[in-house]
């Protein structure tokens, strides 16, 4: 006795709230790091605004993964979601190694 089933699912991801603090959270950073152009509190000041930078650059990576997946329907989709989260992995990691070698 051979049957025939067909079994389908919808995945749906909502990701909008993450998406928000994002947002807030880089606009957070932004104002924090002219501030500490503006006072010229230490002569470190360049070194703390590129890891500032830096950390920036890492959540808009993560801001465009979330999209990437908000949008992610197709191979072509679903590759650009593939390539999305190994970038923002891979630029996470050496973040994370440079700051432990206190650069």
């Amino acid at each position: 006795m051979s049957s025939d089933e067909t079994v389908s699912f919808s995945l749906e991801v909502n990701v909008e709230k993450a998406y928000e603090n994002v947002r807030k959270l880089q606009t957070v950073i932004f104002r924090v790091m002219g501030l500490m152009r503006r006072m010229g509190l230490s002569e470190d000041i360049d070194a703390a605004i590129n890891k500032i930078q830096t950390a920036i650059t890492l959540l808009n990576q993560y801001r465009l993964t979330l999209a990437a997946a908000q949008a992610a329907s197709g191979p072509l989709g679903w590759a650009l979601l593939g390539i999305s989260v190994a970038t923002t992995m891979y630029t996470s990691v050496e973040f994370m190694e440079s700051e432990l070698r206190g650069r």
